[in-house]
């Protein structure tokens, strides 16, 4: 006789704490030996590479944004093929995944768009504010559904599609108050420039990691308004959304639900597509409350995921996590 043996539950993800690096001192560079080589990758190499982040980032700050944005596109369809060939072969093997019916050259054109996109969201820090107040330059669809967001708590449910600065800036520019935490990226040049670009556009910037979720509870305690991102890269791989893959609970759908859950959130699907160079398109959808009784949280997941993996499908040449590995 044989035993049935249950499936294991979902795994949650465990909460992680962000500690950045402390900055070596005289004193590890006169110990010799990993404290040296430590302090010199601090403050010799990653400074070679910050310098330069820096004056990009300020030089095309004197550059028209339309230039900003055609010269980003021009420096992703040369650098990326050069510099960035594994990701590339794993962001064209990604799309034929994602669209087996498609032929060779339409997954040729939608690779060609992937770098254009890339190099422009790159380049396009140096304009953000530019880019979302240019005349004509955003169209905006749906932006009545904020009407049922005044005055409530509401978690707009954001993507990393085009630029997503740019979503941003879009979203205070229209009278929002938003709060959102995000992972640092590991260069302080970088880390500097994307704390600059966000609070510069009036977003308020939370703890990373599991120091968020208290600030992120008051905000929506409060009646406010926090912005999370719910399509997912970690550690090279593609977490959310799950493309075919059984669901789980190891996912920001994961924390917007138990948020949304706990604070009768409203949730506010919101994302940006780049129509053609610098012609973007705002889309917010239908805000909506997770009502009713669910029977697990995974069935809140799977319905956020019901949103976000059509877009991302839609969308894909623009989506930033297209490169990253999709594991089952």
């Amino acid at each position: 006789m044989s035993l049935m043996v249950p499936p294991s539950p979902p795994s949650k993800r465990k909460a992680w704490t962000y500690q950045p690096a402390a900055a070596p001192s005289l004193v590890d560079l006169l110990a010799g030996g990993e404290a040296r080589r430590r302090f010199l990758r601090y403050w010799v190499r990653d400074n070679r590479g910050n310098i330069f982040d820096l004056t990009f980032f300020f030089t095309f700050r004197l550059v028209p944004a339309t230039l900003c944005s055609h010269f980003g596109g021009w420096l992703g369809r040369v650098l990326v093929p050069r510099a960035y060939a594994v990701p590339l072969q794993r962001a064209r093997a990604n799309l034929e995944t994602l669209f087996p019916d498609h032929a060779p050259d339409a997954i040729a054109d939608m690779v060609d768009a992937y770098v254009d996109s890339q190099g422009r969201q790159m380049v396009e820090y140096s304009a953000v504010p530019r880019l979302a107040r240019r005349s004509g330059g955003v169209r905006r669809v749906g932006v009545d559904h904020l009407k049922t967001c005044q005055d409530v708590p509401v978690i707009f449910m954001g993507l990393h599609l085009s630029n997503w600065e740019v979503l941003m800036q879009c979203l205070t520019d229209l009278g929002l108050k938003v709060s959102l935490n995000y992972d640092p990226p590991r260069s302080r040049a970088r880390h500097w420039i994307v704390r600059h670009v966000r609070t510069r556009a009036g977003i308020a910037l939370l703890p990373p990691g599991r120091q968020a979720v208290r600030p992120a509870l008051r905000v929506l305690e409060e009646s406010g308004q926090l912005l999370v991102f719910c399509d997912e890269g970690f550690n090279g791989q593609i977490r959310a959304p799950f493309l075919g893959r059984p669901a789980n609970l190891q996912t920001n759908y994961a924390l917007v639900a138990r948020l949304a859950r706990r604070t009768g959130a409203r949730i506010c699907p919101v994302y940006l597509t780049r129509e053609a160079g610098v012609r973007f398109t705002l889309t917010i959808l239908e805000p909506f409350a997770l009502d009713g009784a669910a029977s697990s949280l995974l069935d809140d997941v799977e319905r956020l995921n019901g949103i976000v993996e059509p877009l991302v499908r839609m969308h894909a040449p623009q989506w930033y996590f297209v490169d990253n590995r999709l594991v089952s």
